[in-house]
């Protein structure tokens, strides 16, 4: 078995953010890590995000930092990785790439606690940069400019500190001093060798370790590092930030730990700061500061911190000179908690979420006023401060943000709980649904593939279009007012013409005849109108005179195309007439031809930059082939290439010009450039071909729509008119009808067939995605004032004007929110509903009148002491120690507090996802596993919930568990308790299994059937080493999953009524999902990010299955408690992520199954698997090639990567093979040559697997 690794989703989770001007101009961009990628974010001056580069690393990414040297205008990405290297970024905008531009290598790959790269600090003028290690070592490096102005880098120089725990660093601002960098650690050096166990020493120690604040010199004049002062802080700090020194501010840091903010320095008093608390959380509770950022402009400067219950804090100092004498800690507002916080400097804030969205904000104020909040600060006798939170995390019935308004927001899944692939609503493609998010922030995301749209308004019309057009105001891209004027809309023997403003009228002055049906509209030349029909056509000019041309006899126009100089029209019978625009902007016919069959279709190409006229024409008639004709004049209309569609009715034809940014694609521009300029004709055209040529900043393609719903794509040289690089893609059952419109002010394609398909340009890369909309039959691009970008389309009698959303995205999400954090959900197997469990310790309270429950809880608490001291006055002598009740627990705001629960079985309609039942389990039952089971031969289905009370997660324990057996009600609406079933140990996996129900019970697999009170155990088995995870069930076998001890295969002897354990892998997994691939295969992943297939050999497959007795089984016993077989190791491959689920399924109706895999992180994945050897082949010597001339970006080995806990095997990796697009021209030659190929084949061979096999 052999499989093809892609990336579906990519990872939406933010581990950092940072800001800077990385492309060399003032626009500033946002880099995002994503742990293994990279992703470049601009965003406009209305706060919508887009993504301009996402870039695979191949590694894992610990921290990146923006540098900029002294006086310089561009920002360098400096990146700490597993490679053991440290590498310098930097934004090429030309290639849309970052480029490596130092890599220095300091210690061994992997993510160890003494290499460094764990944290990075930039001296704030520029001039070096400390990598740390979580402990030890500390490495300066100096950075500077050569003659050329290029950037250095200097040898390492060391810092390092035996038996250190570093925590936070950052550089100090010290003006242009010698840099200095701080670090918060902890020194655990023994100062008594003694001997004794590992508990006794650390009993010692406790009180003894303290942590220190110390500042690291750089001496540029020496060239060396010394440690130059170093002081005791709170034990809990835990991150330290600069404050801006020299000129602007009285420099040293700034120092977080519990409660408190402290300002440090060199022969400076220490000045703390106490943080205010949210009314009504734990007083006795800590609170930390996990987020961080600072803005600085000048006269001013302050810091925003966020607290682990989402709040956010400004800082700001009161000082002279260098002295301070305050530090003012304001409540500012709260938003959901974020792994990272960047202010950005031209007033926005960009919060990168822990788990949900990530926003940008955008700053209303800077809460420099007198708050309200801060007013009404209530000081407690302990000199705590409270204040009321605004907008708590996404709680009802609070407050709007007051300084931040939400401007934009990235899509997250992160984290994905459970996935699964269905087709639920019938729509033929499946869906995604997916569980993500955890406490108030978790949702049900229904994914489909396509991208949203947003529709502005929609009208009926008094009868069917035929076709739909818009004219601008002006056709001079220089001219101020770019919006349309007019929408022509055609139907049978009319034409009606709707002026666009505020609102959309009918117009009946724009000299467009309205008493036919219109083939083509089309601005012309200096704000002409040219309006066909089938008798002729008329040129509106802009002061409305009209010329008007007739068919010539009885002849009809029966197709016709223009572009803003040229107009071509086809004629019944198969005559072509092609005219120009001449000086006085009158259309002047240059030439006749007859084809001599019916013409299909007829496209004009655009105007390249630079000329006057178009070269080519495209022409079919109805069977094919297209032909493209030349419209220079020394050979107007004489054909130049031609493409072949087999005899396959064409339906439409286009023309476009597109700016790709493919490497293939761009030299074989330039060769034509070469061989254009190289010629020896000396005729006009051919000299202001070339001059063309070189100014050219787009490909032109042709795209074919078939009536099979077949699109074809085939690139056309700018020069020669040849045809190559033929792309084929089946979009749909109905013919596919193409329209040009606009995207980001870029040209696109719109393909309608059954669905509607866009084909745009995304990072330089031309893409091809659906739309989520109703099939649409006509489209053009409209532009308004208010909308600037939007389009205008028919479907039936119905005018719609839409707007497409979030381009860059593969799928479009539909959220449905929940009340808690979801663990699992199931499907209904006869009604379809979908069945949630969602579970959550230590909840959200702001929805709660706390008082009140602690009220009634400590009134309950009182009774029932009560109660047990007037039983032991009565029985003094027989005192019963068992009867000791619960010690009070209270509620605080916003979490419960440790050990609470609440758990929620909620059933939801497939189709309007309406909430049909909220069942909340009783006494804080916490569920952990839920599945559907049919007992016996009655068909009812029942639904099975494992729970447990008084659950304590870390050190685990549990004060009882048991199995909820519930009936459906109300056709499966509503849920009825039978009863519950007390179990030893909590249950996390069942099953159904020959109409009895298997589960796991802590170590143990047991097979439950129905009894009249409670479930009765059938069965049993004890020969799993730990906890059991999942189940899965096949025939008489039982695939099961062991939380640390890998896969276990079990079968079941219904003769004997017995379990054996005969077959389990060779290796310890921690295993997190398993999916069975047939009936002797699985696959499986770990939490380390591994999937793996293990595959039962068949010869011991056979034994187990002809062996009638089980005697062979019985008394056959493997070597160290194991099972006497081992399972066989497929497949293996690292993810670089935790993979949370894994599905067997088709994502393309009648395609291949594939097996898909979400991680922790929110991506998606698919393992494609090889149908020929010959893709095998083709595919690994291209991974080979690629591994050698595609290093990956921050240094490590792609095979190490690949290979971090088990060695790969049997995957190849399509990620890197997608790099290939990205490869200068001679390299995508030299690999090409290799694999028998041109580089345009191995694109389309890249294209092709994942279009045919995926979406």
């Amino acid at each position: 078995m052999y499989l093809y690794n892609l990336t579906l989703q990519r990872p939406t989770s933010v581990y950092q953010s940072i800001s800077g001007n990385f492309s060399g101009t003032k626009q500033v961009e946002i880099v995002l890590n994503h742990g293994r990628s990279l992703e470049l974010i601009r965003y406009d001056e209305n706060g919508k995000m887009q993504s301009v580069l996402y870039s695979e690393v191949f590694g894992v990414v610990r921290s990146i930092i923006p540098f900029r040297l002294t006086s310089g205008t561009k920002d360098y990405i400096i990146v700490g990785s597993d490679s053991g290297r440290v590498v310098i970024l930097e934004y090429n905008p030309q290639k849309n790439q970052f480029d490596k531009i130092h890599q220095e290598t300091f210690g061994r790959s992997g993510c160890r606690r003494i290499v460094p790269g764990q944290y990075l600090a930039v001296d704030p003028k520029g001039r070096a940069f400390m990598i740390g290690a979580i402990e030890k070592q500390k490495l300066v490096y100096i950075l500077n400019r050569d003659s050329s102005a290029n950037l250095t880098i200097s040898s390492p120089l060391e810092a390092h500190k035996s038996n250190t725990i570093v925590f936070s660093m950052c550089g100090v601002d010290v003006g242009f001093e010698n840099p200095i960098f701080a670090t918060i650690s902890v020194d655990y050096t023994e100062e008594d060798s003694g001997s004794g166990s590992i508990d006794e020493i650390m009993d010692e120690d406790i009180g003894k370790k303290k942590k220190l604040l110390t500042y690291y010199e750089l001496d540029l004049g020496l060239n060396n590092v010394v440690r130059k002062w170093s002081d005791q802080v709170d034990d809990s700090a835990n991150i330290v930030m600069s404050v801006p020194g020299g000129t602007e501010g009285p420099g040293g840091v700034l120092v977080a730990s519990e409660d408190y903010i402290v300002y440090r320095n060199q022969d400076h008093a220490e000045v703390r700061s106490r943080i205010p608390r949210r009314y009504g959380s734990d007083p006795k509770k800590g609170l930390l500061i996990i987020s961080h950022s600072s803005h600085k402009q000048k006269g001013m400067f302050f810091f925003l911190v966020q607290s682990e219950h989402g709040d956010l804090y400004k800082i700001t100092l009161d000082y002279q000179g260098d002295q301070v004498s305050q530090v003012n800690v304001n409540y500012f507002d709260t938003i959901a908690l974020s792994n990272c916080l960047t202010v950005l400097k031209n007033g926005f804030l960009f919060s990168a979420s822990e788990f949900g969205d990530h926003t940008l904000y955008f700053f209303k104020s800077i809460g420099d006023e007198e708050e309200e909040g801060q007013a009404k600060r209530l000081e407690d006798k302990d000199g705590h401060l409270w204040f009321k939170p605004r907008n708590s995390c996404g709680a009802t019935n609070t407050d709007e943000l007051k300084n931040l308004e939400a401007t934009s927001h990235l899509s997250s899944l992160s984290p994905i709980i459970d996935f699964k692939t269905l087709d639920l609503v019938r729509e033929e493609n499946p869906q995604l649904y997916s569980l993500c998010g955890t406490g108030l922030n978790s949702s049900l995301k229904v994914l489909r593939h396509g991208l949203s749209v947003t529709t502005i308004t929609t009208a009926n019309l008094p009868g069917i279009p035929s076709g739909i057009w818009t004219v601008p105001k002006s056709t001079s891209p220089t001219a101020p007012d770019q919006t349309d004027k007019y929408i022509v809309v055609s139907f049978v023997g009319t034409t009606s013409v709707l002026s666009v403003g505020e609102t959309i009228q009918e117009n009946h002055e724009s000299g467009i005849l309205e008493t036919t049906t219109t083939l083509l509209v089309k601005s012309m030349g200096d704000d002409a109108i040219i309006q066909v029909f089938p008798t002729g056509f008329r040129h509106i000019k802009s002061d409305l005179r009209i010329n008007e041309w007739r068919a010539p006899g009885r002849k009809t126009i029966v197709r016709a195309s223009a572009n803003q100089s040229q107009l071509a029209i086809a004629l019944s019978g198969g005559e072509i007439i092609y005219f120009e625009l001449d000086q006085a902007g009158n259309l002047i016919e240059i030439i006749k031809k007859d084809l001599r069959r019916d013409i299909a279709c007829i496209e004009i190409s655009p105007i390249p930059k630079g000329r006057n006229m178009a070269r080519f024409i495209a022409v079919s008639d109805w069977e094919g082939p297209i032909r493209v004709l030349s419209l220079d004049r020394d050979n107007c209309l004489g054909q130049v290439s031609m493409l072949d569609t087999d005899k396959v009715y064409i339906e439409s034809l286009s023309i476009i010009e597109m700016q790709v940014n493919e490497m293939g694609i761009e030299s074989s521009l330039q060769q034509s450039k070469k061989s254009q300029n190289n010629s020896s004709s000396t005729t006009t055209s051919s000299s202001a071909a070339s001059s063309v040529t070189s100014n050219m900043g787009g490909s032109l393609f042709l795209f074919v729509g078939l009536k099979n719903g077949v699109v074809k794509r085939a690139t056309l040289d700018s020069v020669t008119g040849e045809l190559s690089d033929i792309r084929t893609r089946l979009l749909g059952r109905k013919p596919v009808k193409l329209f040009k419109v606009k995207v980001r002010g870029s040209n696109a394609m719109l393909a309608l067939s059954s669905r509607v398909w866009l084909n745009y340009i995304n990072q330089g890369k031309l893409d091809i995605i659906p739309l989520s909309i109703e099939p649409l039959e006509n489209a053009s691009n409209l532009s308004s004032e208010q909308s600037a970008e939007s389009i205008v389309a028919t479907s039936e009698n119905k005018i719609v004007i839409f707007s497409i959303d979030k381009l860059g995205d593969l799928f479009n999400q539909e959220t449905i929110k929940l009340n808690a954090t979801p663990k699992r959900f199931i499907i209904h197997p006869q009604t379809n509903y979908i069945i949630i469990l969602e579970t959550e310790t230590n909840y959200n309270t702001d929805n709660l009148d706390v008082e009140k429950i602690n009220e009634q809880s400590e009134k309950l608490y009182l009774e029932k002491q009560k109660e047990l001291q007037q039983e032991m006055d009565i029985d003094d002598e027989d005192s019963n120690q068992d009867s000791k009740i619960e010690p009070l627990k209270k509620l605080f705001k916003p979490k419960a507090g440790k050990g609470q629960w609440k758990s929620y079985i909620k059933i939801m309609d497939p189709i309007t996802h309406e909430p049909l039942e909220s069942l909340v389990l009783e006494d804080g039952e916490a569920g952990f596993s839920v599945c559907t089971c049919s007992f016996g031969e009655s068909g009812e289905i029942f639904l099975v919930v494992g729970c447990a009370t008084g659950m304590i997660l870390n050190p685990k324990s549990h004060k009882s568990a048991h199995l909820n057996l519930y009936r459906f009600i109300d056709d499966g609406k509503k849920l009825e308790l039978l009863y519950k079933t007390e179990v030893e140990e909590p249950v996390y996996a069942m099953a159904q299994f020959q109409g009895k129900l298997v589960c796991g019970v802590g170590k143990s697999i047991r097979i439950y059937d129905m009894g009249k009170k409670k479930l009765l155990r059938k069965c049993e088995t004890k020969s799993l080493p730990n906890t059991i995870v999942n189940i899965h069930s096949l025939g008489d076998r039982l695939v099961v999953g062991d939380i640390q001890e890998s896969i276990h295969f079990i079968k079941y002897k219904r003769s004997e009524n017995m379990l054996y354990v005969f077959a389990d892998d060779l290796a310890p997994r921690w295993i997190t999902t398993s999916v069975m691939i047939d009936y002797d295969t699985v696959a499986g992943a770990d939490k380390f990010g591994n999937i793996f297939v293990l595959r039962l050999p068949l010869s011991i497959s056979d034994e187990v299955e002809e062996d009638p007795t089980g005697s062979k089984l019985k008394f056959e016993t493997g070597t160290l408690n194991g099972a006497p077989h081992k399972l066989e190791h497929i497949a293996n491959f690292f993810v670089g992520d935790t993979v949370t689920t894994l599905n067997k399924t088709s994502l393309v109706v009648g395609g291949p199954e594939v097996i898909l895999y979400t991680t922790i992180s929110g991506a998606i994945g698919a393992l494609i698997p090889f149908t020929s050897r010959e893709d095998v082949d083709f595919f690994s010597t291209l991974e080979m090639n690629m591994r050698a001339d595609c290093l990956p970006l921050c240094g490590r080995d792609h095979l190490a990567y690949r290979s971090y806990y088990f060695p790969v095997k049997n995957i190849i990796d399509g990620d890197l093979c997608e790099q290939f697009s990205t490869l200068s021209y001679q390299k995508q030659l030299t690999i090409s040559e290799e694999l028998s190929r041109s580089p345009s084949e191995v694109i389309k061979k890249l294209e092709e697997i994942r279009s045919q096999k995926l979406l």
